[in-house]
């Protein structure tokens, strides 16, 4: 029961914090060029901080949970299950991004969304997960102001009446969605699959290049029965002209 608990705590913190965050960025992209909005080498800087933050921040933010105040030591238990949880939500941040790569492919829609390179993901989520238990395993890294004014202000909100009675809600579908993640990476492992592709990418692109073959096939198929088909009624033809001029010069 402290596991889920503890769970369900993760998810307000992440979920808050992602809150605090749209509103920066609403705020960011209201000043930027759409230029510079679907500029590769920003969209990587901005993310960068963003996991940074978000990683001190939940580091923070365990400490304060389980001890009560800002850079504490934190128990081996939680030093796990944290990175555990952690590494499962930014697993499927990259599977979600994955998705928006292979849709940008499409040329209506890749002038919307910035270039996603899959290796500079992966090498995003190692980093954050290593950082993330170097700020478990010395906490005093991230007791600063700025980080405390991020855990604050989470704290802060979730205790409102209203808006953290919703957070909640959302931090109960977090743990439910982080359970089910759990299963799937660990069914994948079993099975000898990689645990950062997503199934329904894979499947849908599989499927539209299996119907490409398949309608190229038939018409060439088409093409090949019409090509016949022309070629037999010429020679039906030319046959029926030759016995009319043979008739008429009997």
């Amino acid at each position: 029961m402290e596991i889920l608990k503890f769970i369900f705590v993760l998810g307000i913190n992440f979920s808050i914090f992602g809150f605090i965050w749209g509103i920066f960025m609403f705020l960011l992209r209201a000043l930027q060029p759409p230029a510079q909005q679907r500029n590769e080498g920003v969209s990587y800087v901005l993310r960068i901080i963003k996991y940074f933050l978000l990683v001190s921040v939940t580091a923070n933010y365990i400490a304060v949970y389980e001890m009560g105040e800002p850079g504490a030591r934190v128990s081996t238990m939680n030093i796990v299950l944290g990175s555990i949880v952690l590494g499962l939500y930014l697993l499927g941040k990259l599977q979600n991004r994955t998705i928006m790569n292979q849709i940008a492919k499409n040329p209506l829609i890749s002038q919307f969304l910035p270039k996603i390179d899959p290796k500079v993901e992966r090498f995003l989520l190692i980093g954050s997960l290593l950082y993330f238990i170097a700020c478990l395993l010395y906490p005093i890294m991230v007791d600063n102001a700025v980080i405390n004014w991020f855990t604050e202000t989470i704290i802060g909100i979730y205790e409102t009446p209203v808006i953290g009675w919703i957070f909640s809600v959302i931090a109960f579908f977090f743990l439910i969605s982080i359970i089910m993640r759990g299963a799937n990476v660990i069914g994948k492992i079993l099975n000898g699959e990689s645990i950062t592709d997503n199934p329904n990418v894979g499947g849908s692109v599989h499927f539209r290049s299996e119907r490409r073959d398949f309608r190229e096939t038939t018409e060439e198929h088409e093409d090949e029965e019409g090509f016949v088909d022309y070629e037999d009624v010429t020679e039906e033809e030319e046959e029926d002209s030759a016995k009319t001029s043979s008739d008429e010069g009997k």
